[in-house]
Protein backbone atom coordinates (compact mmCIF):
# COMPACT_ATOMS: atom_id res chain seq x y z
CA UNK A 1 0.00 0.00 0.00
CA UNK A 2 1.85 3.12 -1.16
CA UNK A 3 0.16 6.80 -0.62
CA UNK A 4 1.29 10.69 -0.38
CA UNK A 5 0.67 12.51 2.53
CA UNK A 6 -0.37 16.24 2.05
CA UNK A 7 -0.51 18.47 5.11
CA UNK A 8 -2.03 22.36 3.67
CA UNK A 9 -0.89 24.47 6.79
CA UNK A 10 -1.11 27.92 7.71
CA UNK A 11 1.20 29.31 10.72
CA UNK A 12 0.79 25.98 12.52
CA UNK A 13 4.31 26.23 13.48
CA UNK A 14 3.36 24.63 17.09
CA UNK A 15 1.04 21.77 15.65
CA UNK A 16 2.26 20.67 12.46
CA UNK A 17 5.54 18.82 13.86
CA UNK A 18 3.42 16.55 15.82
CA UNK A 19 0.82 15.76 12.80
CA UNK A 20 4.30 14.90 10.24
CA UNK A 21 5.67 12.72 13.16
CA UNK A 22 2.61 10.37 13.06
CA UNK A 23 2.27 10.74 9.38
CA UNK A 24 5.72 9.23 8.83
CA UNK A 25 5.13 6.71 11.34
CA UNK A 26 2.10 5.39 9.64
CA UNK A 27 5.32 4.57 6.62
CA UNK A 28 2.68 4.15 3.69
CA UNK A 29 4.53 6.79 1.21
CA UNK A 30 5.99 10.53 1.01
CA UNK A 31 4.68 13.00 3.79
CA UNK A 32 4.20 16.62 1.99
CA UNK A 33 3.47 19.80 4.17
CA UNK A 34 2.44 22.78 1.84
CA UNK A 35 2.78 25.83 3.68
CA UNK A 36 0.83 28.11 2.63
CA UNK A 37 2.68 31.93 2.88
CA UNK A 38 2.85 31.21 6.64
CA UNK A 39 5.33 33.81 8.29
CA UNK A 40 5.68 31.97 11.66
CA UNK A 41 8.03 29.38 11.02
CA UNK A 42 6.14 26.35 9.56
CA UNK A 43 8.33 25.21 6.99
CA UNK A 44 11.30 25.34 9.42
CA UNK A 45 8.92 23.13 11.84
CA UNK A 46 7.89 20.37 9.20
CA UNK A 47 10.89 20.20 7.69
CA UNK A 48 12.81 19.35 11.36
CA UNK A 49 9.66 17.06 11.93
CA UNK A 50 10.87 15.58 8.46
CA UNK A 51 8.52 15.89 6.35
CA UNK A 52 9.12 17.65 2.67
CA UNK A 53 7.68 20.82 2.06
CA UNK A 54 6.09 23.27 -0.87
CA UNK A 55 6.43 26.67 -0.15
CA UNK A 56 3.53 28.66 -1.13
CA UNK A 57 5.26 32.61 -1.94
CA UNK A 58 1.79 33.74 -0.82
CA UNK A 59 -1.73 32.22 0.72
CA UNK A 60 -3.90 30.66 -1.49
CA UNK A 61 -5.86 29.06 0.93
CA UNK A 62 -6.68 25.96 1.53
CA UNK A 63 -7.97 24.86 -1.88
CA UNK A 64 -5.45 26.12 -3.70
CA UNK A 65 -2.71 24.02 -0.92
CA UNK A 66 -4.46 20.95 -1.57
CA UNK A 67 -4.22 21.24 -5.14
CA UNK A 68 -1.06 22.32 -4.63
CA UNK A 69 -0.12 19.20 -3.00
CA UNK A 70 -1.69 17.38 -5.43
CA UNK A 71 0.21 18.04 -7.75
CA UNK A 72 2.88 17.37 -5.87
CA UNK A 73 2.69 14.05 -5.45
CA UNK A 74 3.38 11.39 -6.96
CA UNK A 75 1.22 8.30 -5.93
CA UNK A 76 -2.16 7.40 -7.39
CA UNK A 77 -3.71 7.94 -3.30
CA UNK A 78 -3.47 10.87 -1.97
CA UNK A 79 -4.13 11.07 2.35
CA UNK A 80 -4.86 15.16 3.22
CA UNK A 81 -4.48 15.48 6.99
CA UNK A 82 -4.93 18.89 8.85
CA UNK A 83 -1.75 20.29 10.47
CA UNK A 84 -3.88 21.12 13.66
CA UNK A 85 -5.06 17.55 14.81
CA UNK A 86 -4.57 15.64 18.33
CA UNK A 87 -4.51 12.30 18.95
CA UNK A 88 -3.99 11.01 15.72
CA UNK A 89 -2.48 7.58 15.19
CA UNK A 90 -0.60 6.18 12.71
CA UNK A 91 -3.14 3.59 12.36
CA UNK A 92 -5.70 6.31 11.29
CA UNK A 93 -3.59 7.53 8.34
CA UNK A 94 -3.22 3.75 6.82
CA UNK A 95 -7.17 3.59 8.07
CA UNK A 96 -7.89 6.48 5.57
CA UNK A 97 -5.62 5.30 3.03
CA UNK A 98 -6.44 1.06 3.16
CA UNK A 99 -10.27 1.06 1.44
CA UNK A 100 -8.88 3.72 -1.76
CA UNK A 101 -5.70 2.12 -2.11
CA UNK A 102 -7.49 -1.42 -2.02
CA UNK A 103 -9.99 -0.40 -4.99
CA UNK A 104 -13.03 -0.60 -2.59
CA UNK A 105 -13.48 3.10 -2.77
CA UNK A 106 -12.59 6.07 -4.36
CA UNK A 107 -12.43 7.92 -1.19
CA UNK A 108 -12.85 7.82 2.10
CA UNK A 109 -13.37 10.44 4.75
CA UNK A 110 -12.92 10.27 8.43
CA UNK A 111 -15.42 10.87 11.39
CA UNK A 112 -14.04 12.44 14.69
CA UNK A 113 -14.94 9.55 17.57
CA UNK A 114 -14.26 10.16 21.32
CA UNK A 115 -12.55 13.13 21.29
CA UNK A 116 -13.47 17.00 22.51
CA UNK A 117 -17.08 16.63 22.61
CA UNK A 118 -17.07 20.51 20.86
CA UNK A 119 -14.95 19.04 17.42
CA UNK A 120 -17.01 15.53 17.67
CA UNK A 121 -20.51 17.03 17.98
CA UNK A 122 -19.10 19.86 15.04
CA UNK A 123 -18.27 16.89 13.05
CA UNK A 124 -21.35 14.67 13.65
CA UNK A 125 -23.43 17.80 12.72
CA UNK A 126 -21.58 18.41 9.29
CA UNK A 127 -19.43 15.19 8.74
CA UNK A 128 -18.87 17.27 4.67
CA UNK A 129 -16.14 19.27 6.92
CA UNK A 130 -13.45 17.04 7.52
CA UNK A 131 -10.68 17.42 6.23
CA UNK A 132 -9.07 13.77 6.50
CA UNK A 133 -9.38 11.83 3.61
CA UNK A 134 -7.97 9.40 1.44
CA UNK A 135 -8.82 9.55 -2.52
CA UNK A 136 -8.03 8.94 -5.75
CA UNK A 137 -4.98 11.79 -7.21
CA UNK A 138 -6.79 12.22 -10.24
CA UNK A 139 -9.91 12.21 -9.19
CA UNK A 140 -9.22 14.94 -7.10
CA UNK A 141 -7.61 17.17 -9.01
CA UNK A 142 -10.82 16.93 -11.09
CA UNK A 143 -12.60 18.93 -9.01
CA UNK A 144 -14.30 21.96 -10.30
CA UNK A 145 -12.75 25.30 -8.88
CA UNK A 146 -10.80 23.34 -5.80
CA UNK A 147 -8.07 25.72 -6.33
CA UNK A 148 -10.39 29.01 -5.46
CA UNK A 149 -12.51 27.18 -2.85
CA UNK A 150 -10.43 28.46 -0.29
CA UNK A 151 -11.61 26.98 3.21
CA UNK A 152 -14.71 25.71 1.03
CA UNK A 153 -12.74 22.83 0.05
CA UNK A 154 -14.09 19.58 1.75
CA UNK A 155 -17.90 20.59 0.96
CA UNK A 156 -16.42 21.29 -3.25
CA UNK A 157 -14.66 17.37 -2.71
CA UNK A 158 -17.92 16.11 -1.19
CA UNK A 159 -20.35 17.75 -3.65
CA UNK A 160 -18.55 16.61 -6.76
CA UNK A 161 -18.05 13.56 -5.47
CA UNK A 162 -21.75 12.86 -5.15
CA UNK A 163 -22.44 14.24 -7.77
CA UNK A 164 -20.07 11.68 -9.97
CA UNK A 165 -21.32 8.97 -7.82
CA UNK A 166 -17.59 7.75 -6.24
CA UNK A 167 -17.31 5.24 -4.13
CA UNK A 168 -17.39 6.50 -0.82
CA UNK A 169 -16.68 5.13 2.75
CA UNK A 170 -16.45 6.89 5.94
CA UNK A 171 -13.85 5.54 8.49
CA UNK A 172 -13.58 6.30 12.45
CA UNK A 173 -10.95 8.50 14.03
CA UNK A 174 -11.51 7.25 17.86
CA UNK A 175 -9.77 10.17 20.00
CA UNK A 176 -8.66 12.82 17.13
CA UNK A 177 -9.77 16.33 17.55
CA UNK A 178 -8.66 19.88 16.43
CA UNK A 179 -6.99 22.77 18.00
CA UNK A 180 -9.93 25.02 17.86
CA UNK A 181 -9.06 28.68 16.03
CA UNK A 182 -10.22 30.76 18.89
CA UNK A 183 -7.57 28.50 20.76
CA UNK A 184 -4.71 29.23 18.41
CA UNK A 185 -5.75 33.39 17.85
CA UNK A 186 -7.62 33.82 20.64
CA UNK A 187 -11.06 34.25 21.20
CA UNK A 188 -11.88 37.36 18.64
CA UNK A 189 -9.44 37.13 16.62
CA UNK A 190 -10.27 33.00 15.87
CA UNK A 191 -14.18 33.81 15.66
CA UNK A 192 -13.15 36.58 12.94
CA UNK A 193 -11.54 33.98 10.82
CA UNK A 194 -14.45 30.85 11.78
CA UNK A 195 -16.59 33.64 10.24
CA UNK A 196 -14.66 33.43 7.60
CA UNK A 197 -14.41 30.14 7.26
CA UNK A 198 -18.43 29.94 7.18
CA UNK A 199 -18.39 32.37 3.90
CA UNK A 200 -15.97 30.36 1.67
CA UNK A 201 -18.13 27.07 2.14
CA UNK A 202 -21.26 29.41 1.55
CA UNK A 203 -20.21 30.65 -1.24
CA UNK A 204 -18.78 27.27 -2.38
CA UNK A 205 -22.13 25.79 -1.92
CA UNK A 206 -23.75 28.19 -4.04
CA UNK A 207 -21.60 27.73 -7.09
CA UNK A 208 -21.49 24.20 -6.77
CA UNK A 209 -25.45 24.49 -6.99
CA UNK A 210 -25.56 27.46 -10.02
CA UNK A 211 -23.07 24.61 -11.98
CA UNK A 212 -24.35 22.46 -14.29
CA UNK A 213 -24.07 19.07 -12.67
CA UNK A 214 -22.91 16.05 -14.81
CA UNK A 215 -24.48 12.36 -14.62
CA UNK A 216 -23.52 10.08 -12.37
CA UNK A 217 -20.82 7.63 -12.97
CA UNK A 218 -22.02 4.06 -13.52
CA UNK A 219 -22.45 2.32 -10.40
CA UNK A 220 -19.14 -0.31 -8.93
CA UNK A 221 -19.77 -3.62 -9.80
CA UNK A 222 -18.47 -4.50 -6.29
CA UNK A 223 -21.12 -4.16 -4.13
CA UNK A 224 -19.18 -3.83 -1.10
CA UNK A 225 -17.58 -0.27 -2.23
CA UNK A 226 -20.22 1.56 -1.65
CA UNK A 227 -20.13 0.81 2.19
CA UNK A 228 -21.04 3.78 4.44
CA UNK A 229 -24.33 6.34 4.47
CA UNK A 230 -25.40 7.61 1.34
CA UNK A 231 -27.65 10.82 2.73
CA UNK A 232 -23.99 11.87 3.99
CA UNK A 233 -22.27 12.05 0.84
CA UNK A 234 -24.94 14.86 -0.54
Amino acid sequence: MTADIIIPAYQEAPNVGRVVQVALAAGIGRVLVIDDGSTDGTTAAARAAGAEVVSLPSNRGKGGAVVAGANACTSEVVVMLDADLVGLRPEHVVALAEPVCGGKADMARGTFEGGRWRTTTAQHVAPQLNGQRGVRRELLLEVPDLAGSRYGVEVAITMHAAAEGWRCVNVPLEGVSQVMKEEKLGFWRGLRVRLAMYGDIVATLLRARRSPRPGPRPPSPDPDATAGEANEWK
